[in-house]
């Protein structure tokens, strides 16, 4: 009750500043700035997505598969569409984007249609690949069959193929197409889980890779199934490229294997953890290592991911990130959500890493947006006066300093930004939907000590080195150091890019048109040319 009285009172003397732009340095820590004029209420989501699309008829995107056609000079990005039942009795139907820049999607329409049979293999979609051999596409997917203990003919999951002399049109089925069961008798799930084909090349052979479930020296575990052929057409079961070596999975789905330098990579999503990771050998066969440095280099935001590479030999990796049951962020983790894309390439240890497509970019940063600032607290020193910077300190924890922004009133907008810390005892960030200053806000931050980026949604009181993230990467973080941070946000996505290094991918429901800033705790950060953008 006393320190409620001392609050009291000190609000009371210092009120009167509540509206201002202000630097209190000498008032009290107990005192906490609310904005001036705060507007952290979520805004209902919008499907005008652009930068991070979804259909044109509001239905959300699924697993990939992506094509590079070389004569159109395009991506292809193949799609599981998120219906189900639908007024078109469709079950997960794969439909298609193409695109030469991530920021302009045109959509091709149906690729692949589910069957209606009740009992046919592929009465449902799965995921899958698509390759070009010769003047054919070969569309590898999955027929899922959730009626197949009522059927004779179907299983719950196996291989089928598809194939079109069209890359952007609707793929005939081959029934010719001896269709590939799972391994029977060889300690595999034999009544689930058997799915996401990827077919590529390599030393003159077709490589299949199938997502499966083993019984490992007595332990049930994920495994990645290896299948070979000479012609597409015919299949043999090799062996198990990988079964997680240290890591038991549940499932290592929407695997892909791709040659990059010295290293083969191979990429897999994480069922349960929904985390996308990697492991990289000098060999195809293996044996496969984690990463040298960090474990992966982006957070649960590019799910179920395939990459290809352009005309320039630049790889691009597309997944998808979920969004969230009621479109409210404090809504459940749902599948599928808006189509997400990186750049990926290797550093000079093998390890991969990810950056901001450079077209993205380049449209990105076509106007200057300018911004106002609402108000400030602590600490706080401009070290540019001909541009956004400034050095933030806070000496104990709880003891917030910040600078808060009023809200940016473009839908899609990327924010700029170095960042660097001469010391840190907590963390350091930026602030999303900001209600006050101090303890009511959403946080994409830095934490030095854990060597990690993270997005939370907990109020700064709850938050504690126990606290688990919503989302989160590794990064190695030292003093004195410089961090380039792009932000890219459209509607409810928020995509980091940190250094063009590592990248996070969030579904933030009250992140456009409410207040946002940077803040410091119990840090001395200097945040640099901070700017904002539009296309």
């Amino acid at each position: 009750m006393k320190k409620l009285l001392i609050i009291a009172g000190i609000l009371i003397l210092y009120g009167c500043q509540k509206t201002d732009v202000f630097d209190n340095t000498e008032v009290p820590s107990l005192v906490l700035n609310s904005t001036a004029s705060s507007n952290c209420i979520a805004q209902a989501e919008e499907l005008d997505y652009k930068i991070y699309p979804m259909t044109s008829d509001g239905s959300r995107v699924g697993d990939m598969a992506v094509l590079y056609d070389t004569n159109e000079q395009d991506f292809n990005i193949y799609f599981i569409k998120d219906i189900w039942n639908d007024p078109t009795n469709e079950r997960h139907p794969w439909y298609a984007f193409e695109s030469t820049d991530f920021y302009n999607y045109s959509e091709t329409g149906e690729i692949l249609a589910s069957s209606t049979a009740l009992c046919d293999q592929d009465f449902a979609i799965g995921a899958g690949s698509v390759m070009k051999n010769n003047d054919t596409y070969y569309a590898f997917y999955t027929g899922h069959n959730p009626n197949s203990g009522n059927c004779s003919n179907s299983e719950r999951e196996a291989i089928m193929l598809a194939t079109s002399n069209n890359p952007d049109q609707l793929f005939t089925k081959r029934n010719n197409f001896t269709t590939i069961t799972v391994p029977k008798s060889q300690g595999f799930d034999e009544n689930d889980n058997f799915r996401d084909p990827f077919v590529f090349e390599d030393g003159g052979q077709f490589h299949m890779l199938i997502s499966a479930r083993k019984n490992v020296n007595g332990t049930w575990r994920g495994v990645i199934a290896h299948y070979t052929s000479s012609d597409l057409w015919n299949w043999v079961y090799s062996d198990i490229l990988y079964d997680g070596g240290d890591e038991i999975y549940w499932m290592m789905e929407c695997t892909e294997v791709f040659k990059m330098g010295g290293y083969y990579y191979l990429i897999y999503s994480d069922q349960i953890g929904k985390n996308l990771y990697y492991r990289k050998s000098t060999t195809l066969t293996g044996s496969w290592s984690k990463p040298s440095d960090l474990s992966r280099f982006a957070g649960k935001g590019i799910f179920a991911a395939k990459s290809a590479i352009d005309q320039y030999g630049d790889r691009y990796l597309f997944g998808w990130k979920n969004n969230l049951s009621g479109d409210t962020d404090s809504g459940n983790w749902k599948w599928a959500g808006n189509l997400v894309s990186h750049k990926i390439y290797s550093l000079p240890n093998g390890d991969l890493a990810a950056s901001i497509p450079h077209t993205l970019k380049n449209i990105m940063e076509t106007n200057n947006y300018s911004i106002t600032k609402n108000s400030q607290w602590g600490s706080v020193t401009k070290t540019d006066p001909n541009a956004e910077s400034y050095n933030l300190i806070s000496n104990a924890n709880f003891d917030v300093a910040n600078v808060i922004y009023d809200p940016v009133s473009a839908e899609k907008y990327k924010i700029d930004a170095d960042v660097s810390f001469n010391s840190s005892n907590k963390d350091f960030g930026f602030m999303i939907g900001a209600c006050d200053g101090y303890e009511d806000f959403y946080s994409l931050r830095f934490i030095p000590s854990e060597n990690r980026f993270s997005f939370d949604k907990q109020n700064r009181s709850n938050l504690t080195t126990t606290s688990i993230a919503e989302n989160y990467v590794p990064i190695t973080l030292t003093p004195n150091t410089i961090y380039n941070i792009q932000i890219i946000i459209e509607n409810s996505m928020v995509v980091v890019y940190i250094n063009d290094k590592a990248a996070l991918s969030n579904r933030i429901y009250k992140a456009t048109n409410t207040n946002w800033g940077i803040f410091v705790d119990n840090s001395n950060v200097n945040f640099e040319n901070i700017k904002l953008t539009t296309p």
